[in-house]
């Protein structure tokens, strides 16, 4: 039975990996040696490891391989490349210093060399960020007033409520004090209007009643 299909994709272990960028470095370069040696071509071996290391090389010199590149129809291309790239930074360069005279100009600086139909142009601008802000800035307050009210009136129903609940309790502590009123005093006034024959004594033996007892 043949070997099975390897996966080709990335080693997630960080120590295998570069086991592996190693050993197979090596193989390439072995190969492309043999390719330099068997079939006398001119080879360039260019390797960026995943920690940015630069490997290279090259059958003769590596910058004499890369300078016939670029005359070739590929190198063409990848000039032409380059130079699109150059022309689209020195686009955005530009643009990004216009956007930050504009700002200068936008606070007020750098606008003495600003001729009338651009200092008109900027009033203009100003003129409608200020109507811009004081638009905001009125919504802002609007909606702070009607937080204030709303507040406010939750106080004033809570401040209800409070004074409802204190008038109950004194209303209770009233009630509660004539019952106790009622229970302690009532049998003093009792004791106090017994009467009078109930507590006159009557004497048993007659002689006494005889001495005037």
């Amino acid at each position: 039975m043949g070997r099975g299909k390897i996966e080709i994709k990335m080693i997630e272990n960080t120590t295998n990996r570069q086991v592996t960028f190693s050993k197979r470095r090596g193989g390439l370069l072995k190969k492309a040696k043999e390719l330099s040696i068997l079939c006398s071509a001119e080879v360039a071996l260019i390797i960026f490891s995943s920690t940015g290391k630069l490997h290279e090389w090259s059958s003769s010199s590596m910058k004499k391989v890369l300078e016939r590149y670029q005359k070739s129809e590929q190198g063409l291309g990848l000039m032409d490349f380059q130079q699109q790239l150059l022309c689209e930074m020195k686009r955005i360069t530009k643009e990004n210093e216009g956007l930050q005279a504009r700002l200068r100009h936008m606070r007020g600086e750098d606008i003495n060399s600003l001729k009338l139909p651009e200092l008109f142009q900027l009033e203009e601008e100003l003129d409608n960020a200020a109507t811009l802000v004081r638009r905001r800035k009125d919504h802002v307050l609007d909606n702070e007033k009607i937080k204030r009210k709303n507040k406010m009136r939750r106080v004033e129903e809570e401040n209800i409520i409070l004074h409802g609940m204190v008038d109950q309790y004194h209303g209770h502590l009233e009630e509660d004090n004539g019952e106790i009123n009622f229970v302690f005093c009532q049998p003093l006034k009792r004791m106090t209007t017994f009467p009078g024959p109930l507590l006159r004594l009557q004497p048993n033996q007659p002689n006494l009643q005889d001495i005037g007892y």
